[in-house]
């Protein structure tokens, strides 16, 4: 149960995080560029964990069956990485981060649904499809309010 709690805190914590990241982004790319911006983020997010796989040197060994899709998750970063920081530093946040909301209800629907890549399966049900409707609703009247 505790598990439970501290992984909703995280989820949480992480969306808190990708807003903050997603303006340091903007702003960056307003000043130095988009290209800067994911060149010099990609950097550092290089830098520190280089730095802590030296600290903690207790990474194991990289398995070949993940390296295509360590590739496919990069380019899936910058994609990200740009789409956010450009949109955001043209519409501001709400707009952004209510779509991406959306975007992150259908995927993880799907993946659920199906199990894909190794997480429980969850199949849709008419509680859950509901919830969405509500919660698309919502997000739907997000994005009309906003100028």
């Amino acid at each position: 149960m505790l598990g439970n709690k501290i992984s909703l805190l995280l989820a949480f914590s992480a969306g808190l995080l990708g807003v903050a990241q997603g303006m340091i982004n903007a702003y960056i790319g307003k000043i130095q560029g988009q290209y800067g911006m994911i060149i010099g983020v990609s950097a550092a997010q290089i830098a520190l964990a280089t730095f802590l796989l030296w600290r903690i040197k207790s990474a194991p060994p990289l398995q070949q069956q993940v390296i295509p899709w360590m590739g496919i998750a990069g380019m899936m970063g910058v994609c990200i990485m740009f789409g956010v920081s450009y949109a955001a530093g043209r519409t501001g946040t709400l707009p952004v981060f209510v779509l991406i909301m959306a975007g992150q209800l259908i995927a993880s629907t799907v993946i659920d649904h199906f199990g894909l890549m190794g997480v429980p399966q969850s199949p849709v049900n008419f509680a859950k499809l509901g919830s969405m409707l509500l919660i698309m609703t919502g997000v739907l009247c997000l994005i009309k309010s906003s100028p």
